[in-house]
């Protein structure tokens, strides 16, 4: 299946971005061994130009985990296991670019610099063409017209259904998980703490397709105390927002607007990072 986040295919889940990343890289590489051919580049000068390409990639990617985790310092200092984390998607893709286009321009030192920076602006376009156009295609989006179960109504003779439009007036994070998640079960003690420390913004835990028993039982175990748990049994906000797999994070700001949605698990720096964007 393919959205506008990420290719899955199967349990399996391939993020937009790096799909656009090695799609500029395959490009420039192609070009780039034309552009030898053509120039005469000696075989040796064709495979050290390719090779560091790709290792390119490397230091480029972490150059950007660096340089977010610099930009997040006060924050991984809070939980330094986090730095390991790198499923949270921490990354600055500045500070990768730049890392990774500094080990490309030294490792070829027999290119002209002509050429070299030639490639490097191709690259560039080239990503940035692949994100516009990941943006495009992204619907806009505001809190769909569902509604659904609060897990504190459950059990009454007519239980009461929130409508998610309810909570436009306010920054929203609808964070949709489940108990057999291992990941959603890891991000939940981090979402807890951003729960409680910023009563000016709503976070509506909204479980898929598992019964009233079993939420109830997750929640008392490992004494969560979310204001709003409700039960999407149907699987209904994945598709209203075209976002599949779990855990899945989305961020409203106070207008109803989608501004960020995260796939997989969420660091505390991470979190933060959205946070800043809904609620400036």
């Amino acid at each position: 299946m393919i959205s506008s986040e990420a290719l899955h295919i199967g349990p399996l889940m391939l993020p937009g971005g790096l799909l656009i990343l090695l799609l500029a890289l395959l490009i420039t590489v192609m070009i780039g061994r034309k552009v030898g051919q053509q120039a005469h580049w000696s075989q040796e000068i064709q495979q050290n130009f390719q090779d560091s390409i790709w290792s390119s990639v490397w230091v480029g990617l972490i150059g950007a985990r660096l340089v977010f985790i610099c930009l997040n310092f006060e924050s991984y200092m809070a939980s330094p296991i986090d730095i390991l984390k790198i499923q949270d998607k921490g990354f600055s893709l500045i500070g990768g670019v730049v890392f990774g286009a500094a080990w490309l321009w030294w490792k070829n030192p027999a290119i002209a610099a002509k050429a070299k920076a030639s490639f490097l602006v191709m690259f560039a376009v080239l990503l940035g063409t692949g994100f516009i156009t990941q943006h495009v295609l992204q619907k806009e989006t505001h809190h769909p017209a569902l509604s659904f179960e609060s897990l504190k109504s459950t059990g009454q003779v007519q239980p009461a259904l929130v409508s998610m439009q309810q909570f436009q007036g306010q920054p929203t994070v609808v964070n949709l998980w489940a108990s057999w998640c291992p990941p959603c079960h890891r991000e939940m003690p981090i979402l807890q703490r951003a729960h409680d420390q910023h009563p000016d913004i709503h976070f509506v835990m909204l479980n898929q397709g598992e019964d009233v028993d079993t939420v109830r039982a997750y929640l008392s175990k490992n004494q969560f105390s979310f204001k709003h748990v409700m039960l999407d049994t149907q699987g209904e906000m994945p598709q209203a927002v075209n976002s599949f797999g779990l855990p899945t994070t989305l961020f409203f700001n106070a207008q109803g607007e989608l501004i960020e949605r995260h796939q997989g698990e969420l660091s505390q720096a991470m979190l933060q990072q959205y946070l800043n964007k809904i609620n400036p």
